[in-house]
């Protein structure tokens, strides 16, 4: 099945593009789904997965909704990466 990926701010500068549609296995979680982004974009998983707790960094939205991450994705989703918002 096909997704689109969608990234904003800091992760649009490190992917260098600001979408993108990938091939997953029918099933896939977007935990899956991260996983395959580590491996076709290593800049990823240094700058932004590196931690022990490698999901502490990432807001993940499908078709407009926040999900958890061992929520299963459909053909055609469109999944959205933002950082953590902070302010005051």
């Amino acid at each position: 099945m096909r997704v689109t990926v969608r990234y904003f701010a800091r992760y649009r500068s490190l992917v260098g593009k600001g979408e993108e549609e990938l091939e997953i296995p029918d099933g896939a979680t977007v935990i899956d789904l991260i996983e395959k982004l580590k491996e076709i974009h290593p800049v990823l998983q240094k700058e932004v997965f590196a931690e022990d707790d490698d999901l502490a960094d990432v807001n993940v939205s499908r078709n407009g909704r926040y999900v958890r991450f061992d929520e299963i994705l459909k053909d055609g989703d469109i999944v959205a990466l933002f950082p953590p918002v902070s302010g005051g």
